[in-house]
Formats: structure tokens, C-alpha cells, sequence
């Protein structure tokens, strides 16, 4: 019990540590709001920009190691894989098929998004209500831009179910790509939270910052 405890003290604070990375990761990104009409948007990063992105995003960044340890933790909790136990040894395994989903999902959806010449990144609305916020945030987490235009967002799609699919290819017997492949690719859907993070990172950021001392 008391380890059990202790694990979910370490997941809420792991998700709190996560949106308040978030919040200061978003604030500065150029919004809608900040265009001068509707159709001024961004330009698509260029080939450079997107490459440097993937290495940091992937590599040298601190980030995705920081989420593959914090996710690890929720999959310690939850006994995920159950034959790998709650251990020392199990929870490495599973922070490190925490990082290989990640970079799994980085490497698919921005080759993806550079060969279509998508905008690939998240751009902020900051526009109208909050409920048109929110709902603007969870309509982009199907649909990205292409040439200032809303599009399906292919690399999307594929990146999630790959992520999902591979790394279950060294999980222990009796785990199916197939199976729990499919379902941690459908479950990348259910995080939609991260673009809504994204959109009200503003006041997120206030939020958190009346608990500073």
C-alpha cells in the first residue's frame, strides 16, 4: 500500500511538472491572434528549422526524457507490463519504452509532416471565447495547416499507431502489436489535454505561478 502511495504521489506531481514545462515551452508562440488577418500564418519552417527540431525534440533535449520518466511512472502504477513487476529493473524497462515511443512518434510525424510541407507544429488561436479556444484546441488534434488551410493530419494518424505498435514488439509474450499496439495507438488520441495546455498555456502559467514562493 504505501508503495502504491508513493507511486501516485510521483505521477500527480509528474503531471503537474508536465503542464507547467508545457506552459513555458508555449508562451511566445506566435498566435493567430498575433496575425494580422486569418490568412496570415507563420511561414512552414524550413528544412533546417525542422530538423533541428527533430534532434532536439528527439535527442538533445531535455524534454523527452523528462516525459519518458515521468510516463513510466503512471505505467509503474498501473503494473504495465505486469510480468516486468514494480522494480527497480521494470521501471527502467519501462522508461525506456517510454523514450523509444516517443522518438518513435517525433521520427514518423516530422518526416511526415516535412514530405506533405505541413506546418507541424501547434498554433495557438487565442481567439474568441474560451469554449471556442477549447474547441479550436481539440479540433487540431486530428487537423494541422497546409499553405494557410486546415487539413487532415496524416503523419498524425501514423505516428500515434506506429509509436503505439513497435514497442510492443519487445514487450514480454503474451503482448500483441495487434492488440495493445492498436490500443497505445488510440490512446495518443486521448491526449488531447496537451493541445488545450497549449492553447490556455497563458493562464496555466499565471495559475502556477501564485504557488511560487
Amino acid at each position: 500500500m504505501k508503495s502504491r502511495f508513493v507511486l501516485r504521489i510521483g505521477l500527480a506531481l509528474a503531471v503537474v511538472s508536465c503542464v507547467q514545462w508545457l506552459c513555458a515551452q508555449t508562451v511566445g508562440t506566435r498566435s493567430l491572434a498575433d496575425a494580422p488577418s486569418q490568412r496570415a500564418f507563420p511561414p512552414s519552417p524550413t528544412s533546417k528549422q525542422r530538423w533541428d527540431k527533430y534532434v532536439n525534440d528527439t535527442f538533445t533535449g531535455g524534454s523527452i526524457y523528462f516525459a519518458s520518466f515521468g510516463a513510466a511512472i503512471g505505467d509503474e502504477a498501473s503494473n504495465t507490463p505486469k510480468p516486468w513487476g514494480r522494480s527497480a529493473d521494470g521501471y527502467f524497462k519501462r522508461v525506456g519504452t517510454q523514450y523509444a515511443t516517443f522518438a518513435i512518434q517525433n521520427s514518423i510525424y516530422d518526416a511526415g509532416a516535412a514530405l506533405l510541407h505541413n506546418q507541424g507544429d501547434y498554433i495557438v488561436c487565442r481567439c474568441g471565447s474560451g469554449w471556442h479556444r477549447a474547441g479550436y484546441a481539440l479540433e487540431m488534434t486530428f487537423l494541422t495547416y497546409h499553405n494557410g488551410h486546415k487539413v487532415v493530419d496524416t503523419p498524425q494518424f501514423v505516428a500515434a499507431y506506429g509509436a503505439g505498435i513497435l514497442p510492443v514488439l519487445w514487450f514480454p509474450k503474451g503482448y500483441s502489436p495487434s492488440a495493445q499496439g492498436i490500443q497505445r495507438g488510440s490512446a495518443q488520441f486521448g491526449l488531447v489535454v496537451v493541445d488545450e495546455i497549449r492553447e490556455f498555456a497563458p493562464e496555466l502559467k499565471h495559475f502556477f505561478g501564485k504557488f511560487k514562493p
